[in-house]
Formats: structure tokens, C-alpha cells, sequence
């Protein structure tokens, strides 16, 4: 039985308890005087048979005790012991010689003790010791208890039935009639009446809920009446306001008024696509729902349109979402304090024209890298011709001129600036040389090793002595297809102009990494899903004003100041290299702190030539073993399924836990190849969990492209063998299938 039905309160209910509570303790009472009186009484006559047994055993012995008859004594003593109630009895002489013993008395906390002395004449001449036992007592108390106790529950019964059968005959049945017919008055039978109830109290209630069903029966009569003629007026006007809230909601404004201190009063149109939902404003001044900036805007044209009556319109940014949402405003004034501001969200027409001027500008980038490129294309050649004698002459005249000569310094200084024309004239011919043709496998942790050991960097080492290169390269980095001279030129461009941006030395450091990526990189709308190498730059230089990020790739555009060198064309070089490649760039800078330029390229799967430290594929070759591929990425599962066919296995893929699992319901296979994110649905850890359930022994290895995560460390301790980390070469996935296909099961 629920609580709430002990909470509900009961008039029957109450008083059946309170008469068998009141019955429960006069009869407890009793039953305790009673119980006591006994107990007394029983104890009482025990204790007079001890009395007596004493006087008469002392007066029997006399005789036997003065002749030292013991034969006697024992007969007696033997008589005595005979009784049921007696326990232990003990005879001793004058001197306390034991002169017959029988029993034991073990405990005397529940005996009947007496001492008597035997005496002759009024001479002690022995005495008599004996123990009475009060089981018989304690026994016929206990049937007492019992006889009590049934008594108590007999009558308690009897009370209870007693009770329910009176209070059903003069309580419960007149008050279920009253509610009989308080329930048919109150569904509307108003002509019923309380004719079977008799009882004075009652009938008067009766009486009242009568008269009450009266009064409400006419006043229902008065309300249809009323309620008819407010439903015809209240249709009259839902459909003008329904003809009006069609009007307003088929513009794309909400339309607000105002007062003169700024607070909403009333709002109509559309709901959607403002900084609030406008029922939300109402009551509540400008001031508590708008940014400062735009309260003081509201609050000049209101009080401009207030004062001149004239209308006024303003544009403003409010964050919607967190990001920028722009809005515009006309207000007009309505009445003599109140004001009509028509607000519109127009982000859609500014993100519009926002995109059609950032397309305009990278066309116009674009048109002005085509431009230079062809440019560069047609005068290099003839530049070059010119260079090579203002380079290579300077140097045949230095080798004749004796060491103190005055000229050799003009020569060198003609000298140097044949070779800084020529790094010009080298930057225009790798922008002339868009789209590039060359298509090689290319290890880009080589490129940049050989360049930290070229001479060009011996001498950006030599310009700038305080240059300290930290390297943290990718060991199994992916491999990318394409030119390795503008690769190569790209990384000493980005190492340059991260050394000039060092003005008293500092750090540069170089990472590389490998990275799957589905999500779009700053600066470009489409990226498209794959797995790429991932080359950053970082120096804690003086770090790029924020204005000027945008334009550092565009050709001779250039802040460096004098002592520093720099054509101008380095950022354009690299911009040009990386979407020759495919691949993205990604500046982040702030001033003083240093800059993070990072680019991206599309990984290539083909095995570069040459690679000194790869593995026997007999080695991690497979035999026909069948591998279930688990990813919810299609060309991440063609990719491992080729991968693995390719390498000797029969393959399945599927693209979620949950087709993983209804495919293991009825074919097994030797291992998994999971993918650890997965969406929507159950991941890598949730979908193993329950393949053990079918098979608890199930090999498997984990694949993802983030940074191992607990959860990865939980599905190892489940049993994966290993963990891949996207994006893997056909040697890494074949020996991590191998190994574990051939790992024996622990114990």
C-alpha cells in the first residue's frame, strides 16, 4: 500500500483505530494486574511449601540425628529428595559434618533456599539445608502469559469486526449514499434528490449541496447565454487577426514598439532569425536584452524619431549564435511617446556580399599570380643570361686582385648583388612553373633534412648566429606525391622568413606529423576528407599585424625593414607550391609572441623507392584469413580493404558497430579492424563490448585519427591488440594484423 493512502484521511478508518487502540490498552492493563497478582500469589504459596518442608524435615530428624542413627536419616533424607519440587538437600550434625547429601544446586538465582536447625531440648544438635525449584512456577506463570496474550487476540478480533460491522450499518453506508449523490449533482443530474438519508447530521449537508446544484443549474443558464455570444465575437476577431498575422508573417520583419524610456510594449511578424524571441522582450527595456553599443544607437534614433517625427533607419551587429549576426532598423514614430522600430535580419545579404567581394579578391589574387607567372616566365631566361656574368665574372676578377687592392670591395659588392638577382630571378621561375608536372613520391622529413645540411642554410645560419632549429619530426610520416624543387623551395621560404622575422635570435621549430582530416581548415569553405602530412613552422618573432596576414602571399608585398633580406616573393612562392599540390595553408600570428604557419598535403599511399627501412611483405603477408573491416567512412573502408586484399585476406567491410554485429550474428571471422569514432551510433569501445558477448576470445585492433584517448585504452584492456593511428601505410596495418593474428591467447 502506497503512503499517499495512509495521508488520505478516513472518519471510519480513525475511529475503528481509536476504539481498538482504547480496547488494546484497557485490556492490556487489566491483563498486566491480573498477570502480576498471579505471580504473586504463586510465589507466595511456593514460598509457605518451603517453609514448611523446613519445620518438618527439622522435626523428623530430631530423633534419628540424637541417636546417630543414619540409616534413618538417609531413609528420610532419601524421602525428601523424592519430591518433584526439591532439588538439592544437605543434613549436617552440630559440627557441620554433612550427614547425608542429595542433588545439586547449579543455580541459585532461580531456587527457593532454607536452613533449618534440628534441636533437641533447645540444644542445636544438626541442621538441614535444601534448594526448592521454581520451574513448576515459572511454568505455570508462562501459561498464564499464553492464556492472556490469546485472550487479548480474541477480543481483538472481535473488537475489529465488531467495529466494521457497526460502522458499516450507521456510518459508511449513509455517507456513500451522500457521495452517491453528490457525484450524480455534480455531472449534472440536478433534479436528484437525498431522500434515502435520515441521519439530522448528514441531511443538513444534504440540504446544502442541494441548494447549491440550484444555484448553479441557473447560473449555467445565464453562462451558455453569455458564452454563445462571446464565441460569436471572439470568431469575428480571430479572423481579423488571422487576416493580420498573415500579412506580418508573410514579411521578413518583426515589427516592435517602444516607449520613450525603451521599453518593449508589443511586438508583431516573424519570429525567427532574431538575437531573441520577441514574446521574451516584452516588459523588459532595451538596456536589459542589447550589447551597450547598440543600446546607444536605439536610444538615439528613438529619441531622433520622437523629436522630429520623422522616420529613421540604422544598421547594427549583434552575436547570434556565437557569430556575427547584422540587423536593420527603421523606426517611426506612432504616437507622442511611442515608437514602431521594423527590425530585419539581413546576414544572409551581408555574408553574401561578403563572399561575393572575398571571391572578387581571389580572383583578382588569382589574375595577379597568372600575370607574374607569365611575366616571370617570359624575361627569366634572359635575365639569367645577363646574371651569369655579373655573378661569375666578379669572381674570376677577385681570384687576379692582390688582397689590398682597392677595387675588391666594389667587385664583391657587384658580386653579391648578382646573386641576390638571382634568388629573384629563381623565385620567378618557381612562379612561373604553376601546376607543376613533376609527380614523384616525395618524403618530406628527407626534404627538410637535406635542406638543414644545404649551403643555403650555412648561411642563413652565418646571418643570423642566435638561430636555435628544434625538430619534431613524424618517424613513419606518409609520403606525398609531387615536385620535390618546390617542396624543397616551399620549406626554405617558410625556415627564411621565420629566421627574419627573429630580430636578436630565437627559436624556430619544425613538426611534422600525420593527420586525417573532415573538417574545414580557416580559410577554405570545401576541404576535401582524406589523410594528409602536416608540416608546422613556428618562431617567436615579432609576429604579423593582424591587417597584414592577408597579404603576406601576394607577390612583392613585403615589411621588412633595412638589415633584413627578402625579395617579396618567398610567401608567394610557398602559396603557389601548396595549391600545385592540392593542400591547404593555415597563418596564425600574433604580435611579439611569434607566428604558426602550417600547410597540409594529400598523403599518398604508393611506396616512395629507395626506403632503406622497410619490411619484408612476406613478412606480414596474409593466409586467407577473413578480416572485417568496421569504419563509417567509405573511402577509409576501401582503403583498408584493398590494403588487406592486396596483402592475402579475404575482407568484409561494414560502415557501423551495429552492421558489425548483426554480420557476427551469423558468420565469425579471425579478426577486426575497428574504427574508434564512429558516427552516428555505437564507437570502437561500445561495439567490441558487445562482440565479446558472442565471442569472448574475438581478436581485434583499433584504428582512429586523434591521439589515443581513454577510451582506446579501455578497448586494450578488453583484449585489442593494438592501435593504429590514422592515416597508416600498408606495412603498419599488415604487421599489426599479423602480429596479432599470430598472438597466442594468455593463459
Amino acid at each position: 500500500m502506497k503512503w499517499s493512502t495512509f495521508k488520505k484521511r478516513s472518519i471510519s478508518r480513525d475511529l475503528t483505530i481509536s476504539l481498538i487502540m482504547l480496547m488494546i490498552l484497557f485490556e492490556g492493563m487489566l491483563m498486566v494486574a491480573v498477570y502480576h497478582r498471579q505471580e504473586r500469589l504463586l510465589l507466595a504459596e511456593l514460598e509457605e511449601k518451603a517453609d514448611n518442608y523446613a519445620q518438618n524435615l527439622s522435626e523428623v530428624l530430631v530423633v534419628p540425628v540424637w541417636d546417630y542413627d543414619d540409616e534413618q536419616i538417609v531413609k528420610i533424607g532419601t524421602g525428601f529428595a523424592r519430591n518433584v519440587l526439591l532439588e538439592a538437600i544437605r543434613i549436617t550434625d552440630a559440627d557441620g559434618s554433612v550427614l547425608f547429601r542429595a542433588g545439586e544446586a547449579r543455580d541459585f538465582g532461580r531456587q527457593i533456599v532454607r536452613n533449618a536447625d534440628i534441636q533437641r531440648s533447645g540444644q542445636t544438635i544438626g541442621s538441614v539445608r535444601f534448594y526448592l525449584s521454581t520451574e513448576a512456577y515459572r511454568e505455570d506463570l508462562a501459561q498464564l502469559r499464553d492464556a492472556i496474550i490469546l485472550v487479548l487476540m480474541a477480543s481483538l478480533v472481535v473488537i475489529i469486526v465488531t467495529t466494521g460491522i457497526l460502522l458499516k450499518i450507521f456510518m459508511r453506508q449513509p455517507m456513500k449514499l451522500l457521495q452517491k449523490g453528490i457525484a450524480r449533482l455534480s455531472q449534472g443530474d440536478y433534479s436528484h434528490r437525498f431522500e434515502e438519508i435520515h441521519y439530522n447530521e448528514l441531511a443538513g449537508i444534504a440540504d446544502r449541496f442541494q441548494q447549491m446544484a440550484t444555484e448553479v443549474q441557473s447560473r449555467e443558464r445565464s453562462l451558455q447565454v453569455e458564452v454563445m455570444e462571446r464565441k460569436r465575437a471572439e470568431e469575428r476577431i480571430r479572423d481579423s487577426e488571422a487576416k493580420t498575422r498573415a500579412l506580418l508573417d508573410a514579411i521578413p520583419d518583426v515589427m516592435f514598439q517602444l516607449d520613450r524610456q525603451g521599453f518593449f510594449v508589443d511586438y508583431k511578424g516573424a519570429l525567427q532569425g532574431l538575437y531573441a524571441h520577441p514574446g521574451a522582450l516584452i516588459g523588459k527595456n532595451l538596456n536589459d536584452v542589447l550589447p551597450p553599443k547598440v543600446c546607444e544607437i536605439y536610444f538615439e534614433k528613438l529619441r531622433e524619431t520622437l523629436e522630429t517625427g520623422q522616420s529613421t533607419k540604422f544598421e547594427y551587429e549583434i552575436p547570434l549564435d556565437e557569430s556575427p549576426a547584422y540587423f536593420e532598423c527603421r523606426m517611426v514614430a506612432i504616437k507622442k511617446d511611442q515608437s514602431l522600430a521594423i527590425v530585419r535580419n539581413i546576414t544572409d545579404s551581408i555574408l553574401a556580399l561578403d563572399e561575393k567581394n572575398r571571391l572578387e579578391e581571389q580572383l583578382r589574387r588569382a589574375q595577379k599570380m597568372e600575370a607574374i607567372g607569365m611575366l616571370a616566365g617570359g624575361v627569366a631566361h634572359d635575365l639569367n643570361n645577363v646574371l651569369s656574368g655579373v655573378v661569375s665574372y666578379p669572381e674570376l676578377v677577385l681570384m687576379d686582385l692582390p688582397p689590398g687592392s682597392p677595387l675588391r670591395q666594389p667587385i664583391e659588392t657587384i658580386q653579391a648583388s648578382g646573386e641576390r638577382a638571382a634568388e629573384i630571378v629563381q623565385d620567378l621561375l618557381t612562379l612561373a612553373r604553376r601546376n607543376v608536372s613533376v609527380s614523384e613520391v616525395v618524403a618530406l622529413n628527407d626534404i627538410i633534412e637535406d635542406y638543414l645540411h644545404s649551403p643555403e642554410y650555412a648561411k642563413l645560419k652565418r646571418d643570423h648566429t642566435h638561430l636555435r632549429i628544434e625538430l619534431e619530426l613524424e618517424p613513419k610520416l606518409l609520403p606525398v606525391t609531387g615536385s620535390p624543387v618546390h617542396l624543397a623551395k616551399t620549406v626554405m621560404n617558410l625556415i627564411s622568413n621565420a629566421a627574419e622575422a627573429l630580430e636578436t635570435g630565437g627559436r624556430i621549430s619544425i613538426t611534422t606529423t600525420n593527420q586525417y582530416i573532415d573538417t574545414p581548415i580557416k580559410g577554405y569553405d570545401d576541404v576535401q576528407e582524406g589523410d594528409y602530412v602536416v608540416i608546422t613552422v613556428s618562431d617567436d618573432g615579432i609576429g604579423i599585424e593582424a591587417e597584414d596576414i592577408e597579404r603576406i602571399f601576394e607577390p612583392f608585398y613585403t615589411k621588412k625593414i633595412m638589415g633584413r633580406s627578402g625579395t617579396g616573393l618567398g610567401m608567394a612562392v610557398v602559396w603557389g607550391a601548396v595549391k600545385d599540390h592540392s593542400g591547404y595553408i593555415d597563418v596564425q600570428s600574433r604580435e611579439s609572441i611569434g607566428t604558426d604557419i602550417t600547410i597540409y598535403l594529400p598523403a599518398s599511399r604508393q611506396i616512395r623507392r629507395g626506403s632503406e627501412d622497410l619490411v619484408s611483405p612476406d613478412e606480414y603477408r596474409g593466409q586467407n584469413e577473413h578480416i572485417l573491416v568496421i569504419d563509417d567512412v567509405p573511402e577509409q573502408r576501401e582503403i583498408a580493404t584493398h590494403m588487406l586484399e592486396k596483402l592475402g585476406y579475404r575482407v568484409t567491410a561494414v560502415a557501423s558497430g551495429e552492421a558489425a554485429i548483426d554480420f557476427l550474428g551469423h558468420e565469425a571471422v579471425d579478426l577486426l579492424v575497428l574504427d574508434m569514432i564512429m558516427e552516428p551510433g555505437m564507437d570502437g569501445l561500445e561495439t567490441y563490448q558487445r562482440i565479446l558477448d558472442l565471442y569472448p576470445a574475438q581478436k581485434a585492433i583499433i584504428t582512429s585519427g586523434f591521439s589515443e584517448s581513454r577510451r582506446v585504452k579501455s578497448a586494450e584492456t578488453l583484449g585489442v591488440g593494438a592501435y593504429l593511428k590514422k592515416p597508416y601505410l600498408i606495412e603498419t596495418l599488415g604487421l599489426a594484423v599479423r602480429r596479432e593474428l599470430d598472438r597466442q591467447p594468455v593463459g
